[in-house]
């Protein structure tokens, strides 16, 4: 990861992918992703011309970074650079990143924030957020993202 670039540590479920359509496939096999919510993390994306590090349990699916990146493009989302993090034990591998690479832009985007906001003196709580598993992401997120980061500056 380069220190340079604004990161998203990304999860699908809850924030791409909503919970009340968990029963409705593509003809890939896999979930459709909400459109606001598409919209909206594209818009963070072109706005802090970020990169992902995928966070979500659908890593697993995807064999490497290209196939996933293939994938997220091909429901919408714009991919600049793409890294696969641990899932599992997400707040802790997110700090050790944070540390390693020095990074000082970020974002963490995750339905399941509850173990983060127990990691406050390493992570920021502005640099979360949490949207509505059911609604995903979406225009107001991206308002709130922009404010938060203005009053970072």
């Amino acid at each position: 990861m380069d220190n340079t670039r604004f990161i998203i540590f990304l999860d699908i479920d809850g924030v791409l992918c909503s919970y009340l359509n968990m029963k409705i496939f593509k003809e890939d096999g896999e979930h459709g992703f909400v459109d606001e919510a598409v919209k909206a993390l594209n818009a963070i994306i072109t706005c802090y011309d970020a990169d992902l590090c995928m966070i979500s349990s659908w890593n697993t699916k995807f064999k490497d970074a290209e196939s996933y990146k293939a994938f997220l493009a091909s429901r919408g989302v714009l991919v600049n650079n793409l890294y696969i993090g641990d899932h599992n034990n997400r707040p802790a591998w997110i700090i050790s990143q944070i540390k390693e690479h020095d990074l000082h832009y970020y974002l963490i985007i995750d339905d399941e924030a509850y173990g983060y906001y127990d990691k406050m003196q390493e992570l920021q709580y502005k640099r979360i957020l949490k949207p509505d598993r059911n609604r995903c992401l979406d225009m107001h997120d991206f308002a709130q993202v922009t404010r938060n980061f203005k009053l970072m500056s």
